[in-house]
Parts: structure tokens; sequence; C-alpha cells
């Protein structure tokens, strides 16, 4: 009987350690190919390598906001946000009163994008139409929430406006 026991306990024994290595092998493999197939979070410094393009025509241009003058408003559209590769496109079309002026300003936080609308300048008795885009490149692929504000100073002095958001949308960079 204890040369039974003693080939029993030594079956055993080979038996949890080639379990044991196997489980090891098999967490390390399992490991590995998780770490490889798996997308790390992109550093959020990548974000500050995006480059706004801001594009401005119409009134709100020039600080005197009088460069197209519109006789009559043309028609407003909805703001606009598209992805094309790596660059995220907004676009808006807007009547406002002459003599304001328009810039644009980006600001990144993880995965948020707000792209700001700076408005100032005091503001004539008469409307103009601009055209606003803003095209901001080399964005690393994700998914991000993209919103753009309107902001700045009130028409005829130097209080701020209240700021208003004016689109928000979540897009993919691919």
């Amino acid at each position: 009987m204890p040369k039974l026991y003693e080939h029993m306990n030594r079956k055993s024994l080979a038996s949890i350690i080639l379990i044991g290595v196997i489980v090891v092998i098999l967490g390390a493999v399992s490991y590995l190919v998780l770490r490889w197939k798996l997308p790390t979070a992109a550093p959020a410094n990548n974000l500050q390598n995006i480059i706004l393009s801001p594009l401005i025509k119409g009134c709100a241009e020039t600080d005197k906001g009088m460069a197209i003058k519109a006789p009559v408003e043309r028609i407003e559209q909805e703001p606009k946000i598209k992805v094309n590769g790596n660059e995220i496109l907004y676009l808006r079309f807007i009547n406002h009163l002459c003599c304001r002026k328009a810039e644009i300003e980006k600001e990144t936080q993880n995965s948020v994008i707000n792209i700001y609308e700076v408005w100032s300048g005091i503001g004539c008795k008469c409307m103009c139409f601009s055209k606003i885009k803003a095209k901001l490149s080399n964005v690393p692929s994700g998914t991000y929430t993209i919103n753009v504000y309107e902001k700045g100073t009130k028409p005829g002095g130097e209080e701020p406006m209240e700021q208003k958001l004016i689109i928000s949308q979540n897009i993919v960079v691919q």
C-alpha cells in the first residue's frame, strides 16, 4: 500500500505542477495578446498638437466689421460639424450686428474639444452676414465630443456676454 500511495502522490504532484505551468503560460500569452491588440489611450498631450485654422469671411473678419455690409439679411444655416480623415470642420453662416468681429479659439481636455467664437466690437445699427469656419487638423484617432460656444463681449461695451452653446456633437476620427 505505501508504494501505491507514494506513486499516487507523485502523479498528483506532477499533475498539479503541470496544471500550474499551463496556467502560467496561458496567463502570460493572454496578457501579451491583449496588450498587443487593445488600443492604448492616446496621451493627453497629443491633443495639444491639433492645429486650428480659422477662416472668417464677411463683416466679422475685421475690427470695423464692415468688410462686406449686407444690405439685406442673407439666409443663416444651421451650424455643422464634419469629419474628413484626421480633420474636423466646423461651419456656420450667421447674420449679426455690423461692427462686430469674431475670432476662433480652441481648448482640448481628454476627449473633449471646445471651439469658441469670440465676439467683440461695439455693434452698429445695421445687420451683416458672415461665414465662420474652423478646421482642426492633426487630430489623433479616437472618439471626441466637439462643443462650439459663442462668447466675448456684449455689443456697446466691455461687459462679457453669457457663453452660449451653439452645437455639440460626438464624432469619430479614424
